[in-house]
Order: structure tokens, then C-alpha cells, then sequence
């Protein structure tokens, strides 16, 4: 699990560090408000752990914006002292759960699995695709590539999540307008040829390993490449 601690806090950032690298998460570390939300705004975390109090942007304003930007990723709000009127802002602001920094370590990674777990549709229901260094989170609705972020249209993600279901094998023209615009009208294989080239240029562009392949006269398929 990768998860972004945004702390301003170096004693209780370091017991938190520690006690959450003893587990083996990857972590990554922001000491105020602005450089966290920028961190959770350009690559992908499975939890973010945030102050209520931030240098240059408090806690709640993160959140705020991160939900804004039509970000899931769970969040759970941590503050130095109890208080009713501070949950219920965190809550209001979008926040997933709030603890009090002195809680008990096993409570917090307890309360950290369970976001984890709620996020990945429970125990059996895996809701992350993948494929090389692209990953797909179908329940968010959102695509990455060498963990940044990559802006998809609703019809973009859909047929990105196709190719990616069908990894390995030939899907054709047809194919995919059945299954990704339920038509199958031959007078539309444009629209998938259109399409596929959106994609490429937000999948492809720029990585020396290209995943988007076309089969010539047959269709196309997502595969690792070079």
C-alpha cells in the first residue's frame, strides 16, 4: 500500500513513519499543506494521512480540494486533540475517517486496513487493473501511468479498461464498439480509430514502451512492448 503522509508534526511525524514502514508500506512525506495536495494531486496513493494543522494549508482546505478535483483516494484526518466541532468539519469536508495522533498504534493500522480494504471493494472484488506500468483503478474511475495521473473522459477510461480486461489478445473494431458503445454499426469503426489514437497520445506519448498496439486489418490489443 502506498500512502502519502501530509504532517507538520517531525515528533509525531517520525513515530507514524516508523510505526507504518515496520509493515512495509511505501511512504512518501509532505511537511505542509500545499506541497501535500500537490503530491496527491499528480500520482497515485491508497491513503492519505493528514493534519488538521498545516503550514501554507490546514488539513480540512486539502481535503476540500482534493474533492474537488473529484479525488476518492481515502483520507484519514489526524489531529493533536479530540474535538466534536473537528470531526464533523474534517466529515463535511470529505474526509474518510479522524483519529487523534495519540491513539493507539494497532487502532490506527486497523482503522487504516479497513480504509484499504473499503476501498478495494471489500475482501474478493479487486477493483485495480494493471498491466506494465499502467494501472487502472475501475472504482475511482482513474488511470496511471509510472503513477501520474492521466486525465481520461468517461468513453476514454471505458475503453482503456477493455483493452486492458482483454490484455494480451486481439480485440476488433467491432468488437469494441459492441462493448464499449453498445452499437454495431459498421459505418462507426471511425469512432474507434479516433478513439484509440486519444489514447495513445495520453497513454503512449512520451514512454519509450508503448502498450497500444494495432493488429493490421484485424483490430488492436494492449500488451507490453518496446
Amino acid at each position: 500500500m502506498k500512502i502519502l503522509l501530509i504532517q507538520s508534526d517531525t515528533a509525531y511525524l517520525g513515530s507514524l513513519y516508523r510505526t507504518l514502514l515496520e509493515r512495509q508500506y511505501v511512504l512518501r512525506v509532505a511537511t505542509d499543506g500545499y506541497t501535500g495536495l500537490s503530491m496527491a494531486m499528480h500520482a497515485r496513493f491508497d491513503l492519505i494521512l493528514v493534519d488538521t494543522e498545516l503550514p501554507r494549508m490546514n488539513g480540512f482546505d486539502v481535503i476540500r480540494r482534493l474533492r474537488q478535483e473529484n479525488d476518492s483516494t481515502p483520507v484519514m484526518l489526524t489531529s493533536n486533540q479530540k474535538s466534536p466541532a473537528d470531526t464533523a468539519r474534517g466529515l463535511y469536508a470529505g474526509a474518510d475517517d479522524y483519529v487523534v495522533q495519540t491513539c493507539d498504534s494497532d487502532e490506527l493500522l486497523a482503522r487504516i486496513y479497513a480504509l484499504h480494504r473499503r476501498r478495494t471493494g471489500g475482501f474478493n472484488a479487486p477493483t485495480i487493473l494493471s498491466i506494465d506500468n499502467l494501472e487502472l483503478n475501475v472504482a475511482e474511475k482513474a488511470a496511471y501511468r509510472a503513477s501520474k495521473r492521466i486525465s481520461l473522459t468517461a468513453r476514454e477510461f471505458q475503453l482503456l479498461t477493455y483493452l486492458v480486461e482483454n490484455a494480451g489478445r486481439v480485440v476488433t473494431k467491432a468488437q469494441i464498439l459492441e462493448k464499449v458503445w453498445e452499437s454495431s454499426a459498421a459505418c462507426n469503426t471511425n469512432k474507434v480509430e479516433v478513439y484509440i489514437n486519444f489514447l495513445r497520445k495520453k497513454i503512449d506519448r512520451g514512454y519509450d514502451r508503448k502498450l497500444i498496439h494495432t493488429a493490421m486489418g484485424v483490430g488492436y490489443l494492449l500488451r507490453s512492448g518496446v
